[in-house]
């Protein structure tokens, strides 16, 4: 881990987590806040409605008084990143509405189901039901009260998954990209995350959150830290960190080089918890329901022929990236070597057992043509600028000569 707060403009693992855990805590406060009221009479409803609106603009009161720490470009990207989920957390709620409970119910219900894709991810389901006990919710008996809002419910959630997909985004696109690159691809990805809200699916940039994360950590050579996030991920979706390892021996490629004992382990452990933790969380349930898995079922067409018939669906949401980069002119970049395989092995995987309509699962592969698109709008419009300097800076004879 590095010791100093920033270096080379790429946010430290310590600053991460400090904003991510400090902004989590102040949105599950802010919320706990406003569920105060439920059992107030009925005349002191609009005291209650007041209360909710300084608490909802208590948190820009703590971004004026904290303004100075702001000064720095990595602390406002950082910002903007927690920004940006709360948009996108909240703009989730308000498309689903009374499908956020179908969210809630099926995500905690998981705890309690045999089927394979509910054994795989199980601490998905134990956030979810732990949040439910402390924010309360409609349907459900909570740890300390019964009852509450559904939508603070949702929101607690999503901001906690929401953050941290967009602070890793943010962070690989230091590691790899320019600083004007970086916001547009932090921009970008916010973009792909409005089109991921599904009814019954939470997290709509969690997938490509933890692909974005694992990249990150593997970009800037803290193996350490990516094998101890890659075991913990794996309990949640394990093919984000099967396609992410490939990062380290493309990387290599790139370098023209060999990878290294340390990077043969990283990759070598990544890939093996990746597919041994399913496979030990299956063996350890006793009847394990493979009933979406048609694979499992002797049917090997059925994924396929959908999503090749989908494919129209995945182009269209990939389209303007598409176009940007097969109209440049490119060269092979560090970026580009590092995000588009592991990009690639996921989509690969999804095509094969998963299903294109469900476009959260589309995420990490957008994300990877979003690196590379917002690479390429960066290189063209600093190129530009350099022209434009140049441009100014030549000498002009005065008065000018007649033709």
């Amino acid at each position: 881990m590095r010791s100093t707060e920033t270096t080379a403009q790429v946010p430290s693992l310590r600053l991460l987590f400090s904003v991510w855990i400090a902004s989590t805590v102040v949105v599950i406060v802010s919320l706990r806040l406003q569920l105060w009221d439920r059992h107030l009479p009925d005349g002191w409803k609009s005291v209650s409605v007041i209360f909710n609106a300084v608490v909802d603009l208590a948190p820009i009161g703590l971004i004026a008084y904290f303004r100075n720490y702001f000064r720095d470009l990595i602390h406002v990207g950082l910002l903007v990143c927690c920004c940006l989920a709360v948009f996108s957390t909240v703009h989730e709620a308000n498309l689903l509405r009374e499908g956020m409970q179908v969210s809630l119910d099926q995500e905690a219900s998981f705890l309690h189901s045999n089927r394979v894709e509910a054994i795989i991810r199980p601490l998905i389901s134990y956030v979810v039901s732990f949040f439910i006990a402390i924010m309360g919710d409609d349907k459900t008996l909570g740890l300390f009260h019964q009852g509450g809002a559904t939508f603070t419910t949702y929101v607690a959630i999503n901001y906690m998954f929401d953050s941290a997909s967009f602070l890793a985004a943010y962070s690989l696109a230091t590691a790899l990209l320019s600083p004007f690159s970086s916001w547009l691809f932090l921009l970008t990805v916010a973009v792909i995350a409005q089109i991921a809200p599904m009814v019954g699916r939470m997290g709509n940039v969690f997938l490509a959150g933890g692909f974005f994360w694992q990249l990150f950590l593997l970009t800037s050579k803290r193996y350490v830290a990516a094998v101890v996030c890659g075991v913990v991920i794996c309990f949640m979706r394990t093919d984000v960190v099967f396609a992410s390892a490939f990062a380290v021996p493309t990387a290599a490629w790139f370098e023209r080089r060999w990878p290294s004992s340390k990077e043969w382990g990283a990759f070598v452990f990544l890939i093996g918890s990746s597919v041994l933790i399913p496979k030990a969380l299956i063996l350890h349930n006793p009847n394990p329901d493979y009933v979406s898995f048609l694979l499992m079922q002797g049917d090997y067409f059925s994924k396929l022929l959908g999503n090749i018939h989908a494919t129209k669906l995945a182009f269209g949401l990939a389209c303007p990236m598409l176009a940007v980069i097969l109209v440049s002119k490119n060269r092979l970049t560090k970026a580009t070597a590092i995000i588009i395989p592991a990009g690639l092995i996921y989509l690969g995987m999804v095509f094969v057992v998963a299903d294109f309509t469900e476009t959260r699962l589309l995420g990490p592969p957008l994300g990877a043509l979003a690196l590379v698109f917002s690479e390429i709008i960066g290189r063209r419009l600093r190129d530009e600028y350099a022209d434009v300097l140049t441009q100014s800076a030549e000498p002009t004879s005065w008065p000018p000569t007649e033709e």
